[in-house]
């Protein structure tokens, strides 16, 4: 960073210092540099009160642990870049599962003719152990067989398949230490293979990849117990690698293709029951209310330690609006004939809040927000959904800290209700096919680091 060394020290020791004001910018009275490093730490500072919370209980060893050096002026633009890109992004994001990397797998044996196996079981065993600090939460499953195969997590039969075209996905929670993945295999002629890929998911936001290949145990038969996690498979041999997916014959593209599903995607939210929601200014629904911002919070906590890693938000405000999810900048809109569609990613948590800056501007009339919101599950349970109603709450006079998550908006009150989808005066609130790109904060809404928003 630019500047001097008492300089450095003074922003140093702002930004870590939780006890500086939250709405004070950490270059303030030091003599702001335009440079890119000033910048950069900016946004750290920003980030680190964005997250205080989270952080504010951390010494110098923890602090070093998650990655963030006090002494960020020695590293290069570079590294800057990529430190704030993953602390802000890269936690968040799971990839789409196939079989990419996998091989079909089976037991030695196979004829002459390199393709026909006997006909019989075959058992196999895979057992995982997360990395030291890592703690899983859930496994996506794809899985074929040729030609019939029963899959067992930790114990629990969690489905079956008849039909190698045709492969099939699992959701299924995991345990925090050793979980083992076990299939009972059957071939009823000719060739014979396992193929699977299965991906991790941390709570950390994070995911690795496992699939079948050499890794894995097979035993011809099916031993009684193969599927608990107790069981004692030290004496089985490694499985066979018959070939990688999708150049081994006889399944390949061009002689049987796989037919692979879909990832689920549940229909995402609705307007169709959300309602326009405003303060108590209000004399009677959609009546002309006073020009100014206002502010609104919605916090949801997931039900048994549930856990979301993605909220999926429609919102449409008269006049004007910025959204916000756990403190981070989504997007700003200015149109109640239609709503913006935000995808937002974030690291796994069980609680959300969502904060909206809403300004009727002049020459002024009536003001509302309206919204449906999703929070999809990672952790393989149901997705929650909401809309605005009097669950939210407002405060007609507000600072910029109310975006935060540790926010206490207990003296806020509930929020009016309006009218429902239609209502008058607004009418129809139509939907967008795609995505609405991340945006700029409005003018006087408060500053916040950016949310991982998928355009």
């Amino acid at each position: 960073m630019e500047g001097s060394s008492t300089q450095r020290l003074a922003i140093e020791s702002r930004v870590f210092d939780t006890s500086y004001p939250k709405n004070k910018d950490p270059m303030e009275g030091i003599g702001q540099s335009q440079s890119i490093k000033a910048n950069k730490a900016r946004n750290l500072w920003f980030y680190w009160q964005a997250n205080s919370f989270r952080f504010s209980s951390l010494n110098e060893r923890d602090v070093q642990r998650q990655g963030i050096s006090r002494r960020y002026d020695c590293l290069t633009d570079f590294s800057l870049a990529i430190l704030y890109f993953l602390i802000a992004t890269c936690a968040t994001c799971v990839a789409g599962l196939d079989f990419t990397g996998a091989n079909w797998i089976w037991t030695p044996g196979r004829a002459a003719d390199g393709v026909t196996y006997p006909l019989g079981n075959v058992t196999f065993r895979r057992d995982f152990t997360p990395p030291a600090g890592r703690v899983p939460i859930a496994a996506n499953i794809l899985i074929t067989t040729d030609n019939v195969y029963t899959l067992y997590v930790n114990g629990r039969k969690v489905g079956t398949g008849t039909d190698f075209r045709y492969p099939q996905r699992y959701c299924v929670p995991l345990v925090k230490d050793c979980n083992v993945f076990a299939v009972s295999a059957q071939n009823t002629g000719n060739a014979a293979g396992l193929l699977a890929a299965i991906q991790i998911r941390y709570s950390d936001g994070f995911t690795d990849t496992i699939v079948t290949d050499g890794q894995w145990h097979a035993i011809a038969g099916t031993p009684a117990g193969f599927e608990q996690v107790a069981f004692d498979d030290s004496a089985w041999p490694a499985a066979f690698v018959e070939g990688p997916y999708p150049n081994t014959a006889p399944w390949t593209q061009s002689e049987h293709p796989l037919h692979i599903p879909p990832e689920s995607q549940n229909p995402g939210p609705s307007l169709q029951s959300a309602n326009w929601i405003w303060t108590n200014e209000l004399t009677s629904p959609g009546a002309s209310v006073p020009i100014g911002a206002r502010a609104f919070r919605k916090t949801v906590v997931l039900p048994n330690g549930q856990l979301t890693s993605q909220a999926r938000i429609l919102i449409a405000t008269d006049n004007e609006h910025t959204v916000y999810v756990n403190g981070l900048l989504v997007g700003s809109g200015g149109s109640f004939t239609q709503a913006q569609r935000y995808v937002v990613n974030f690291p796994p948590t069980s609680r959300v809040v969502i904060a909206v800056f809403a300004r009727n501007i002049p020459p002024g009339g009536p003001a509302g927000v309206f919204a449906a919101a999703e929070l999809v599950s990672c952790d393989c349970s149901e997705d929650v959904y909401f809309v605005t109603d009097r669950s939210w709450k407002y405060s007609i006079t507000f600072t910029p800290n109310f975006i935060q998550p540790d926010f206490n908006d207990a003296a806020w009150l509930p929020a009016v209700l309006e009218g429902g989808f239609g209502a008058p005066p607004w009418g129809p609130t139509t939907v967008p096919a795609n995505n609405s790109p991340q945006s700029a904060a409005l003018p006087g809404a408060p500053a916040a680091p950016p949310a991982s928003v998928v355009a």
